[in-house]
């Protein structure tokens, strides 16, 4: 046989032993199960809220830093201020607050479970006075409309008793002749509600005293 002829034969024989190969690989490979698709990642739980802990989410700001750190040289007043006007997705998102039905956070739950715990002042010896724990029945205008049931205890939690008397309310029996349409407006209730506290769509979470007639 002559070089060349072999040369050609030895070539076309290592063609098809590379087709086969690779066609009993091919093969081989398609005969096995499928991969399992990889299991979907946990959703991670809420961050845990520690109220004692000075390095929990909701005392940090946007940057990750400490908020509100008043006579700081290195975070003065007025930038703690620009700080805690900022809005904070990540914290919200993350820490799993407890909302009313309107998604909204629900301020008085977060202090009634431990959750947060707001100093009274940056004065640490500075005394904070106790909340005022009385409930004035305030009736509604409406026969058929129940009567409002104000808690001084939640409201003297976050604020002064001068914040409200007498500028806002007069503390004496009859002497604030409110009306719905006047809060809606911004005066006594209107004040907060609608803006820094929760709406005044939630009608039944202050008129929550049902009328006689209306329980007859």
């Amino acid at each position: 046989m002559k070089a060349s002829s072999f040369r050609k034969l030895k070539a076309a024989l290592l063609c098809s032993l590379v087709v086969a190969f690779g066609y009993t690989v091919s093969v081989a490979e398609s005969a096995q199960p499928a991969a399992k698709s990889a299991a979907p990642a946990k959703k991670e739980a809420p961050a845990k809220i520690d109220p004692n802990d000075p390095a929990s989410l909701i005392y940090l700001d946007t940057a990750g830093k400490p908020a509100g750190v008043g006579g700081n040289a290195a975070a003065p007043a007025s930038q703690a201020f620009k700080v805690g006007m900022g809005w904070h997705p990540q914290a919200l998102a993350g820490t799993g607050l407890p909302k009313d039905k309107y998604g909204l956070v629900d301020w008085a739950k977060l202090v009634r479970e431990n959750i947060i715990k707001p100093k009274a002042s940056l004065d640490p010896e500075e005394e904070e006075m106790p909340p005022l724990k009385m409930d004035i029945l305030i009736p509604a205008k409406g026969d058929y409309v129940n009567d409002v049931i104000y808690p001084h205890e939640m409201h003297t939690y976050w604020l002064k008793c001068e914040v409200c008397h007498p500028q806002i309310f007069v503390p004496a029996k009859g002497t604030n002749e409110m009306t719905m349409v006047g809060i809606v407006q911004g005066q006594w209730c209107g004040r907060c509600h609608g803006k820094i506290a929760f709406p005044l769509t939630d009608c039944n979470r202050c008129h929550s005293a049902p009328k006689k007639a209306a329980a007859k």
